[in-house]
């Protein structure tokens, strides 16, 4: 009895320590007013801010029911105060109650008394996919309880919102971990892009709704949800337990519409599509019922008969020998290709699983070739640089020109994507299978390139502790570096071993050029295979649609930039009127937008620097065919707008330093593209777009209708800029001429 005495009095003195002030039913009544205590930092969707500026979400709606019913009205009492000292400003009398997303712990029900749960979610770890993945190849069967232990290890970082529950369970379920708490879940988000943490520990519902603003996120990391449920809870002030027991029947009654405003702030369809492997059932659509999905198809394949076979009637009547190339090798055939494989990616989803490991194999033997080319033609044409110099004077300077217009093409590229912003706009549903597809077909190993880190990760990715593994794992980079330093170290070598090197290299490029050529025989059916695991995403809403059309404006947009300042740099250096300066190079200029080769299109090049006193010049003839090859900026342009459209596109919020990176990758990438065959000279584009984990098929994918259709124009325009470049290195410098320029050409 003695014992049950000092029990009852034990409980009561707590009760009377832990109780402060409060207010009863009666006395909130009669003030008109319910303090209903909420954090500070607002919680998304449960109490917020919304684009009005006014208090809103699934809190904020069910105290206000709560004050309703009790017939006043409901004051939102913002605290300075985490989850955890809640507690303690509402035993102060700041609050009634406490409704601000207040999960149940016992440390918690020991200060204030916890209503009945109107929210049950689990608990769950959001896991850099690495990490996960080295975690299934080591155990046989991925359990909570395996998954745990492995993550409880010192090289595991966990990311945790300070004054949580989740803070403190983390500290118990993760010992060996390392955990890292942070207030705010403002900048949460670029924390988890910058990829500093290997897991971010919380509940499924808040994660999973963090993750549809955010769906980019899903390239990096995956939700595992734990079988340990989170409840909650109403909290009040342990002495008012009438207002506990008004609470708990609220809660009980139909009053209680929680699950209501969870139906209206929380997306489920877009939720349950996180969970998903492809997501294919939620983005299969028809993009035309039947009959009309055969019918448009038959049209299709009608024209591209009647164009292909018009077209090769043409070649043929043209060509000396009577005979046109292989139908397969016209360019109208890879232009239907393309169509056709983005229509029947929309209008027949069903197939695209089958077909679409034939572009995967295809894209595999680009690479198996195109590998071998990049390393054997940039050391190539790097060391005929260094040849043609015989010091380095020359290549500085010719360098230098390359360099200044590659970062002319950058900055065009970049602003004109900043501006136009084609990539934004799209639906978080369309972000979200985008973000679930990549992740899906992403073959390629993350490239860890960081706000804090990029100047440094730039020379540490380039620099490969193995050039056969920089191969194997198609490091582009590490290639073109390796490439470059080969090529002086082969310029100090004897004259015999450097012939047997350079011949070396010239008989095995010619052999992977070989080996290349043969997929122009199948590289309609390689396209028509990319676009059609793609096609069923962009075909399922309008506004990604429109974004393909925006891109394709913002890449004729750098297009006519760069036509002005060439012409207006070519005809100031030269000092010739702009007609005159486009009169002089009119020949090699449309030569080289019929034939798209810029080899083929050298000797004429020469020839008009012969015949016109501008560009005749010792130094100008011998710079101008290396400047045809190699200078490139409206590639670069394009690299750059693609690479930002991508991440555009998937809701990322790009800094200064992710400009800058795309910048500099672009310029590496087109580099490397320099005698690279098209298209494989598309695939460098790897390098820009990897450290953003972005598949390279899927920036292919955007720039193959400009690729196949504007391309013409680049290189139309590079033509011009050839000719205004080449002025630089004009030894004497064009003295004002009487007659006119014009005729001169005519001469």
């Amino acid at each position: 009895m003695g014992r049950k005495i000092l029990l009852f009095l034990t409980v009561l003195i707590v009760s009377l320590v832990f109780a402060g002030e409060f207010r009863s039913i009666e006395a909130i009544k009669a003030s008109g007013e319910l303090r209903i205590l909420q954090t500070e930092d607002y919680w998304y969707p449960f109490y917020y801010l919304d684009e009005e500026g006014k208090l809103g979400g699934i809190d904020v709606e069910l105290g206000r029911d709560i004050a309703a019913a009790l017939g006043v009205k409901p004051l939102f009492v913002r605290a300075v105060a985490t989850h955890e000292t809640l507690a303690t400003h509402l035993r102060e009398g700041e609050g009634d109650i406490i409704l601000s997303y207040y999960s149940y712990s016992p440390s918690r029900a020991s200060q204030v008394y916890a209503s009945r749960d109107y929210l049950v979610q689990n608990l769950s770890l959001l896991i850099n996919n690495q990490v996960l993945q080295k975690i299934k190849n080591k155990v046989d069967e991925l359990t909570p309880e395996k998954l745990v232990e492995n993550l409880n290890d010192p090289s595991i970082s966990v990311l945790v919102m300070i004054g949580t529950v989740y803070e403190r369970i983390a500290l118990q379920l993760l010992p060996g971990a390392k955990i890292f708490s942070i207030g705010t879940t403002e900048n949460l988000a670029g924390l988890l892009f910058e990829k500093n943490y290997d897991v971010f520990f919380m509940n499924d519902l808040w994660t999973e709704t963090f993750l549809v603003k955010n769906p980019s996120l899903l390239i990096h990391y995956s939700i595992y949800r734990l079988p340990s449920e989170d409840q909650i809870v109403v909290g009040v002030n342990p002495a008012n337990t009438d207002l506990l027991e008004w609470i708990n029947r609220f809660l009980d009654s139909d009053y209680n519409k929680t699950r209501e405003y969870l139906n209206r702030y929380v997306d489920y369809e877009l939720i349950a599509k996180l969970h998903q492997e492809t997501a294919e059932e939620s983005r299969v659509k028809l993009l035309l019922e039947d009959p009309y999905r055969w019918i448009v198809l038959f049209v299709i394949l009608l024209l591209a008969f009647l164009v292909v076979w018009s077209s090769q009637k043409k070649i043929a009547k043209k060509s000396e020998n009577g005979k046109a190339p292989h139908w397969l090798l016209n360019i109208w055939t890879i232009l239907f290709a393309m169509v056709l494989g983005f229509y029947s990616g929309g209008a027949f989803p069903d197939i695209v699983e089958g077909l679409s490991p034939l572009g995967e194999l295809f894209f595999n033997y680009m690479l198996l070739c195109g590998l071998p080319i990049l390393f054997c033609v940039v050391t190539l044409n790097i060391l005929r640089l260094l040849m043609k110099s015989g010091g380095g004077g020359f290549l500085l300077k010719f360098l230098g020109v390359v360099l200044v217009f590659f970062v002319l093409g950058a900055l065009i590229g970049i602003v004109v994507a900043m501006i136009v912003e084609p990539g934004t706009g799209v639906a978080k549903e369309s972000q979200e299978a985008l973000v679930v597809s990549m992740k899906a077909t992403n073959p390629f190993e993350e490239v860890n390139v960081t706000t804090g880190s990029i100047l440094w990760s730039l020379p540490t990715n380039m620099i490969s502790n193995s050039i056969i593994r920089a191969f194997a794992e198609n490091k582009t980079l590490a290639i073109v570096f390796f490439s470059i330093v080969l090529a002086f170290a082969i310029k100090f070598i004897n004259d015999s071993k450097r012939e047997v090197i350079i011949n070396s290299l010239e008989t095995a490029g010619e052999i992977f050029i070989f080996l290349f050529k043969l997929s122009y025989y199948v590289l309609p059916f390689g396209i028509f295979s990319l676009m059609l695991s793609q096609a069923s995403v962009f075909t399922g809403d309008t506004s990604v649609m429109k974004s393909l059309i925006m891109l394709i404006g913002c890449q004729l947009l750098c297009f006519v930039i760069w036509l002005v300042v060439s012409i207006a740099l070519g005809a100031k250096l030269a000092k010739m009127s702009p007609l005159a300066f486009l009169g002089a190079i009119k020949k090699p200029t449309m030569l080289l937008f019929a034939l798209m080769s810029s080899v083929a299109v050298i000797p004429e090049a020469l020839h008009t620097s012969e015949r016109v006193r501008q560009f005749n010049d010792e130094n100008q003839r011998g710079v101008l065919p290396l400047l045809v090859v190699m200078l490139q900026p409206h590639t670069v342009s394009l690299f750059a707008v693609v690479a930002i459209f991508n991440l555009q596109l998937l809701g990322r919020s790009l800094g200064p330093v992710d400009y800058l990176y795309i910048a500099i990758s672009s310029i590496i990438a087109v580099i490397a593209t320099i005698g690279v065959p098209s298209p494989l000279d598309l695939f460098t584009i790897s390098m820009v777009v990897l450290p953003f984990n972005i598949p390279p098929t899927q920036a292919i994918f955007f720039m193959l209708p400009w690729m196949y259709t504007g391309r013409r124009l680049d290189l139309m325009g590079m033509m011009i800029n050839d000719f205004a470049a080449v002025q630089l290195f004009r030894s004497k410098k064009p003295k004002e001429e009487s007659p006119s320029p014009v005729a001169e050409v005519h001469e």
